[in-house]
């Protein structure tokens, strides 16, 4: 029995914190995206295509080959999307490979520098400084000492 064990004053808060990180991470708009990729490993795309970015599996990724280190990925949809999260994942278990990605938005037909990152790791979260609203977004690997490993991107809006 754990009651007693935390103040009333710290569970309502934990409480509140986990029904905002569900509310958050709840409509995940990188899954009605049509995805493509400058380069995908051996053209294996059932291996290791853009699907394993979005399977909800932190150990399958989207790789490339080994001599592609500064790949391009966009994300486009249909219609006007509305965010200003986005959280990335490397397939930790091959090692921290990333080191410095940027992020574009479509914005008045050109691309427009909206963030980046100096690493992923095992979890990345960028948020931007204002909300984005587009129906492109490209992120570029700009640093890397090898191939990449993304498990995945997530794009939010809280």
């Amino acid at each position: 029995d754990t009651r007693g064990l935390l103040h009333e004053n710290d569970v309502k808060a934990l409480t509140e914190f986990g029904i905002l990180l569900q509310k958050t991470f709840s409509n995940d708009l990188a899954k009605t995206a049509e995805m493509k990729a400058s380069n995908i490993r051996g053209n294996k795309e059932k291996s290791f295509g853009l699907s394993q970015l979005i399977d909800g599996n932190r150990y399958s990724y989207w790789a490339t080959d080994d001599a592609v280190k500064t790949p391009e990925l966009i994300l486009e949809w249909k219609m006007v999307q509305t965010f200003n999260l986005v959280r990335l994942r490397e397939n930790i278990k091959l090692g921290q490979r990333i080191e410095a990605v940027e992020l574009d938005a479509w914005i008045d037909g050109a691309w427009v520098k909206v963030g980046g990152a100096t690493s992923i790791g095992a979890c990345r979260i960028i948020k931007f400084d204002k909300t984005i609203t587009t129906t492109k977004l490209r992120l570029r690997v700009t640093q890397s000492p090898v191939c990449v490993a993304l498990s995945e991107i997530g794009i939010f809006n809280n």
